[in-house]
């Protein structure tokens, strides 16, 4: 058997939506004073001799609310019954904080549907990120032997026969969290093995034949044609920017490129790809990371893609900063603030009702409650976001404005990326 533990992160503590679950405090810090007389804030001096007031009435119903949107937001996590997910994550540069988006969506899964297997591959070269951000112990610190199984090594065993079954697949990658991680390959493994849009598509459809969700990390760039091959086999593409000029730019130059990419000379796409390609940018969603709503400059790019999105099936989801995820620390959602665990979980459930509903319409099924065949409302339903309810607070003040569910098209993007 492996030696990683496959149980579940510390934050998940029992089965949320029952009476009995509960939710770790935020990260520790200094208490807060008493502001406007609400009990439960908790002076200095009475931190100093150990007497805090129980919460008051207020205090007591923001709670219960603040639960009961949690209890809802993981019992939409679980409602999709998935017979196969490949949900690809990329970005348009370096830090965007895509990896980080990539393990927590596999933690939340692994831990909110317990039945289901959550695998995470992770498609970077030269450090396995995902698999050191679930807590991985350093892969040049074990022995050959003990080393579990790369992307390329992955790929290698399938080739050979040696991973026939699940048995097979859970004895050779790490367990982290609850997720079965293919991890990354270190410089060092990448040097005279090639690796390309093939071996990714044989990769990905062993693994569906295996799991219920796989999460692939794929590439970073404006065009990267080996995470064209994930996508290809993939059913939904979440994309991870900041809310910056940048950021907004490089939405437009990716999607512009996969909505008109025809494939290689050597590999040209036939029809049915191309419309899989431009049926996942439509439906795509997009993570803007490490948000601080405080910030007048990200506050105006961030509503500027918000824009951009209106009256589309491209959902939008803001994700706060939070210091916990500043470094590249194994990942803990029980130190995050209370208002990144609730965004984190509405990422969630927009990201895997986007799955869902591809899922769906691949196999010919009917569309979920309220929504006609291609996804979009039926007129007779009231508005409603792609993520359901959102948190009893907004995140740092910032509302999901652009999770609309309408026409196809996203609205045109300006040909200079959008100036200032």
């Amino acid at each position: 058997m492996s030696q990683y533990s496959d149980e579940l992160g510390a934050w998940w503590t029992e089965f949320p939506g029952s009476d009995r679950a509960t939710w770790l405090a935020s990260a520790p810090g200094p208490a807060a004073a008493a502001q406007d007389g609400t009990r439960g804030a908790t002076s200095r001096r009475a931190l100093r001799h150990g007497f805090v007031l129980p919460a008051g009435k207020r205090e007591r119903a923001r709670r219960e609310k603040a639960a009961e949107w949690r209890r809802q937001t993981v019992a939409g996590i679980r409602e999709p019954s998935l017979r196969s997910g490949v949900i690809t994550v990329g970005s348009g540069f370096g830090g965007t904080g895509k990896t980080d988006v990539a393990v927590t969506l596999a933690a939340i899964y692994a831990a909110a549907r317990p039945s289901d297997r959550v695998i995470l591959a992770d498609s970077n070269d030269d450090m396995p990120h995902g698999y050191i951000r679930l807590g991985g112990l350093p892969v040049e610190s074990l022995p050959a032997s003990q080393r579990p199984l790369s992307i390329r090594g992955f790929y290698q065993a399938c080739e050979e026969g040696s991973i026939k079954v699940y048995a097979d697949l859970r004895d050779a990658v790490a367990w982290l969290q609850g997720v079965a991680v293919i991890r990354g390959d270190t410089a060092d493994e990448c040097v005279g093995v090639d690796f390309g849009e093939q071996e990714y598509l044989t990769v990905l459809e062993f693994l569906q034949c295996m799991s219920n969700i796989v999460i692939n990390d794929g590439g970073t760039g404006l065009f990267a044609k080996l995470q064209v091959g994930t996508l290809l086999h993939g059913d939904k593409y979440v994309f991870v920017t900041e809310a910056s000029q940048l950021g907004f730019w490089s939405i437009g130059q990716v999607f512009s490129r996969y909505r008109n990419y025809e494939g290689e000379k050597e590999r040209p796409l036939t029809e049915r790809e191309m419309r899989h390609l431009n049926d996942l940018m439509d439906e795509a969603t997009i993570v803007v990371d490490k948000l601080v709503a405080s910030d007048p400059e990200q506050a105006r790019w961030y509503g500027r893609i918000c824009e951009n999105f209106e009256g589309t099936r491209v959902s939008v989801v803001p994700s706060p900063w939070d210091q916990a995820l500043a470094n590249r620390v194994p990942l803990d959602l029980g130190a995050v603030a209370e208002l990144t665990l609730d965004a984190k979980l509405a990422m969630a459930e927009v990201v895997l009702r986007g799955v869902d509903r591809a899922n769906r319409r691949r196999q010919g099924l009917p569309q979920e409650a309220g929504t006609a065949g291609d996804g979009r409302l039926d007129p007779a339903e009231p508005p409603r976001w792609v993520s359901g309810p959102m948190p009893p607070t907004a995140v740092n003040g910032v509302q999901d404005t652009a999770a609309g569910a309408e026409p196809v098209r996203p609205a045109p993007w300006p040909a200079n990326g959008g100036g200032g």
